[in-house]
């Protein structure tokens, strides 16, 4: 179970800018790299590459947000459509949506409850009105198997031109462990006959603090089937991604899926809780990438980020995604994605303030990403001057302890030319390390 999102600030450590319009003069470039978060909130991330475009949508806890991409990691900055807002309903706590195309048609799958009561929380499905994923999309209703218990984070498998739905349910109001079920499919938006329970959580490490198996994914790879999931208590550093096999046969007998025994995916010293991944190609499809979301820090909960990273595949066909790379450490671009990102460092820093000059070509409205670092404990907050006109307050997340470290997004206006951008500063705000301007 996830989510809601919150928002806190501190220390900033580094700045960087995704030029809307194209850019000019430079400071020097950090070559052909990049450095996580791609999202600085969020959970639950879907990623999928259509049409020379990446596709991104996750749990926003009140409705259900696309946002569209040339580049993987420039996700924050992409363009940004409201699929469905429920304001005129009685349906909140919107958990975990998904992407899907099929025919001539976008699905959304998602989760949704009635009035914030948990218990009601089914599965729901969208359909677009056109070939386009950031078309209007309409509610077609809830897709579920006769028994309509609890169900959230479904999704679909594709197998020998079949269709099944798998999520995350309960047995019964009485039986509240979140098993993964699944079901064949009629139709995109129509299950057709009763679940079959696929997997339940066995291993310690599925169970030590609350036994959970949800976030089902399906990662098919050279003929081979798996399906990724996610391990345990989500708001603790024990959760993690488990893996079930596909050995062939029907799908929807428990006994044709092999269950990996221990996490192919979990937390390390300096990345705590990942879970809820989904799974994509590079620019060029040479390479796969893990989009996931795992904790801000350690024991922070809900709160998370949202990140990526290339994975491997073994001799033998299986994924091998090794573990969680810390944000302090810079990652290579994927493959086929350009360097855009132009790097500037303060011309002044003090206990006030720090200061850049930024150049642009044209005039326009810029991304902005901002490095920082906030070991403050609390939410802080920090006026940015742009050319002396103070803006909106940037509002920083706690990071935890000193040396995390993260990137928040937000836009600023910009002249032609010479720009002066002053970040203020004090005992509990943040410190800017340095920026960088991304040419689009």
């Amino acid at each position: 179970m996830r989510r809601a999102h919150n928002f806190l600030i501190g220390s900033v450590a580094v700045m960087l800018l995704w030029a809307i319009p194209s850019l000019a003069v430079a400071a020097s470039t950090m070559r052909d790299v990049f450095v996580n978060p791609i999202m600085d909130q969020g959970a639950d991330p879907w990623v999928v590459r259509y049409d020379g475009y990446y596709y991104m949508t996750m749990t926003t806890g009140d409705n259900v947000t696309i946002w569209r991409s040339s580049t993987l990691t420039d996700m924050a900055s992409g363009e940004q459509t409201v699929a469905y807002n429920p304001s005129t309903t009685d349906f909140s706590d919107i958990w975990a949506p998904e992407l899907h195309h099929f025919g001539l048609r976008w699905y959304i799958y998602v989760a949704m409850d009635h009035h914030s009561d948990n218990k009601t929380h089914r599965m729901y499905v969208l359909e677009s009105a056109n070939n386009d994923p950031l078309s209007t999309y309409h509610l077609v209703g809830e897709i579920h198997d006769p028994s309509n218990q609890w169900a959230i984070d479904g999704t679909v498998l594709t197998l020998h031109d079949k269709l099944y739905f798998i999520w995350s349910g309960w047995a019964s109001v009485r039986d509240q462990m979140q098993r993964l079920y699944i079901a064949p499919m009629k139709s995109p938006t129509q299950i057709d006959g009763a679940r079959h329970l696929l997997s339940s959580p066995y291993f310690s490490w599925e169970k030590s603090i609350a036994p959970i198996n949800e976030g089902p994914e399906v990662l098919q790879h050279a003929g081979k089937t798996f399906v990724i999931y996610s391990a345990n208590a989500s708001w603790t550093n024990n959760y993690c991604l488990g893996m079930l096999t596909f050995k062939g046969g029907n799908p929807l007998v428990q006994s044709n899926w092999i269950k990996s025994p221990k996490p192919v995916f979990s937390s390390t010293a300096f990345v705590k809780g990942p879970g809820h991944a989904s799974f994509t190609t590079s620019e060029n499809g040479s390479q796969w990438w893990i989009v996931y979301h795992a904790a801000r820090y350690a024991g922070s909960g809900w709160d998370r980020t949202i990140r990526t990273q290339p994975f491997m595949w073994s001799k033998h066909g299986i994924p091998e995604f090794g573990s969680p790379i810390p944000l302090t450490q810079s990652l290579p671009l994927p493959s086929g994605e350009k360097q855009t990102r132009i790097t500037y460092y303060p011309i002044k820093q003090n206990k006030v303030s720090s200061t850049f000059v930024v150049f642009v070509s044209h005039a326009g409205l810029y991304g902005m990403y901002v490095r920082y670092e906030n070991a403050s404990g609390t939410t802080t907050m920090q006026n940015l001057y742009v050319n002396g006109i103070p803006t909106l307050p940037l509002t920083f997340p706690n990071l935890g302890v000193q040396g995390n470290v993260s990137n928040l997004f937000t836009t600023v206006s910009l002249k032609a030319g010479k720009n002066i951008l002053r970040f203020m500063e004090g005992p509990l705000a943040a410190k800017v390390l340095f920026s960088q301007i991304v040419e689009k």
